[in-house]
């Protein structure tokens, strides 16, 4: 069962088609609230972090992301119809796939 919605934003953070972590996210407050839904930590978002600050959700965000630094990252974005690097606006376009594994992010405003 999933819990009620506290903030205008909610993440859910997916292996395949496991739910593991919802994350609800007031940014306007900078608050965030965690439900975690894995058995093993290594699924969840913030691993074994139960209530993750505000910039470890920031840094959460990027780490589902091409970093920062990454080579042609203009042309990464182009491709991605973006004006600049921001975390929430990639991922709503790539939903935080890496090449390296199985997670996803869906987002719901």
């Amino acid at each position: 069962m999933l819990p009620e919605k506290k903030y205008p934003l909610r993440l859910y953070y997916m292996f395949r088609d496991e739910l593991c972590t919802i994350i609800d996210v007031d940014v306007k407050n900078k608050k965030i609230e965690v439900t975690n839904y894995a058995d093993y930590f290594l699924k969840c978002a913030f691993g074994n972090i139960e209530q993750p600050t505000f910039q470890q959700y920031e840094e959460f965000l990027e780490s589902r992301c091409f970093p920062r630094t990454r080579d042609k990252m203009k042309l990464i974005l182009k491709d991605l119809d973006l004006p600049f690097y921001d975390p929430m606006l990639i991922i709503e376009k790539t939903e935080g796939r890496m090449a390296e594994d199985d997670f996803w992010i869906r987002i719901e405003r």
